[in-house]
């Protein structure tokens, strides 16, 4: 048995009861996540454009979560995974290969349930099984595959929207393979693009792919069932590497779900997580000295060379996508505000020249212990700040808060989830959104929660349009 074959064989034999109801809980932390930060990146120039180009309406079989109406399942997981990998404030899975796990699976089920009127309990299961398949082939992926330049989370999103939109219509081991191998030909996603808009076209795409991929299956189209393992397939092409096997994959899905061990991470700052390891140093050196900005003449930052790789150099930043790519940018927020949220993703903040000076004060490098692939693992943050007074602080920073063993609390996720959705629903409906997402086992039909969500927006487009 291939992998393609024991991918198939998971999602088809894995049913409700299957899953446990500690991963049914964490999941559901990272729905009500993932809905937050695509509420909030609705009032933004991107939304504003897929908006335009996707031309809702009224009639519809699935929720454009922009405001703008209705369009097919597909279109509509296109435009509600962009929006959920928007601000890059999405989470991450823990393994090896780094990927954005939620934005290509949660928009792709929800929109195929809206749908076909099936009920939250289905909606989630498949989520949770489409994600399942993501982290844990992002687990044995080599780093090679994303050495070479592809965006994981569009490639390896794909397939987990493909899956869990297979669950959902209940298709045949044998047809999900056929689903897996006409994705495989749909996956794509550079690492040139990232600090620009098509960075989460590529989560947008990988949804829209997935229920593309899954409903041509369903009709029995055809692709190539071995196609992870075939020759000139996605194991070799994709740079994989050898340890996706059909007995590796079968020895680790669901063994246990990645949800419960070794968890998926949730962020604090709406940056690329590159730079979270320096941002956690930072303040906690902003905790326990007084910085004065005018008194710091260096600030020197050492990062992995794969963080070091996806990052933008500090010339030319000026938009809120490059801003959200520069660990400069970060670290400048941080030593002057203490924090970086989504506010500080104004282009005039951005550009401002107070900022700016600060930013040019920062020096990112890659020591010698963290400039091989394989060290990843034990990668770290060290930030050095030097004063005008010649004296020197500096902290390291192994651990990120929001990636597992330091989980964030249920309230911080609530909290994290207000100061999106609040500024587009108001209080009121997103407290009542809040509540219908922490009960989306119980919600017999995905359009109530669809519902809820119309409701706050009053039934119109909210945000910029583009003249």
């Amino acid at each position: 048995m291939g992998p393609t074959e024991a991918i198939a064989e998971f999602a088809a034999r894995t049913k409700a009861e299957d899953i446990p109801s500690e991963v049914l809980t964490r999941a559901k932390q990272h729905v009500v996540d993932t809905l937050g930060v695509a509420l909030a990146s609705s009032r933004g120039s991107i939304s504003a454009i897929v908006r335009e180009v996707a031309r809702g309406s009224t009639e519809g079989e699935a929720s454009l979560w922009c405001g703008a109406g209705k369009s097919t399942a597909a279109d509509a997981a296109w435009v509600n995974g962009t929006l959920a990998h928007a601000l890059d404030f999405d989470d991450g899975g823990v393994a090896l290969t780094p990927m954005h796990p939620s934005a290509p699976v949660l928009p792709a089920v929800l929109a195929l349930a809206e749908a076909r009127n099936l009920s939250g309990m289905d909606a989630i299961c498949a989520y949770i099984v489409g994600v399942e398949v993501e982290c844990k082939l992002a687990t044995l992926i080599s780093l090679e595959h994303y050495h070479r330049g592809w965006h994981s989370t569009a490639i390896i999103g794909t397939l987990g929207g493909a899956v869990g939109s297979a669950w959902l219509l209940r298709l045949s081991p044998e047809k999900i393979c056929h689903a897996l191998g006409i994705a495989s030909s749909m996956a794509g996603g550079l690492q040139a693009n990232f600090g620009s808009m098509t960075k989460p076209l590529h989560a947008g795409q990988a949804a829209r792919n997935g229920v593309l991929a899954a409903l041509l299956a369903e009709k029995s189209f055809t692709a190539n069932p071995s196609s992870l393992e075939a020759e000139k397939g996605m194991i070799e092409v994709f740079g994989f590497g050898d340890s996706v096997t059909g007995p590796r994959m079968r020895e680790v899905l669901g063994r246990p779900f990645h949800f419960l061990s070794p968890g998926v991470s949730l962020k604090r700052f709406p940056t690329c997580t590159s730079t979270h390891l320096c941002l956690e140093a930072v303040l906690a050196l902003r905790s326990s000295n007084r910085l004065v900005r005018d008194r710091i003449e260096k600030v020197e930052c050492a990062i992995h060379q794969l963080d070091f790789r996806v990052l933008l150099r500090p010339d030319g930043i000026r938009t809120a996508e490059q801003a959200r790519f520069s660990l400069e940018y970060a670290v400048a927020v941080a030593i002057r505000d203490g924090e970086i949220s989504l506010r500080h993703f104004d282009e005039a903040m951005i550009q401002s020249a107070e900022l700016q000076g600060l930013m040019r004060k920062v020096h990112v490098f890659v020591p010698p212990e963290l400039q091989d692939i394989e060290s990843r693992g034990r990668r770290f943050g060290l930030v050095t700040i030097h004063l005008s007074d010649g004296s020197v602080i500096s902290h390291r920073a192994t651990q990120i808060r929001g990636q597992p063993p330091l989980f964030l609390a249920e309230e911080e996720v609530d909290k994290k989830f207000f100061d999106c959705a609040d500024p587009v629903l108001g209080r009121a409906k997103a407290e009542e959104l809040l509540e219908t997402l922490r009960r989306i086992e119980t919600v017999s039909g995905v359009r109530e929660i669809v519902s809820v969500l119309r409701k706050g927006r009053g039934g119109g487009p909210v945000g910029p349009r583009r003249s």
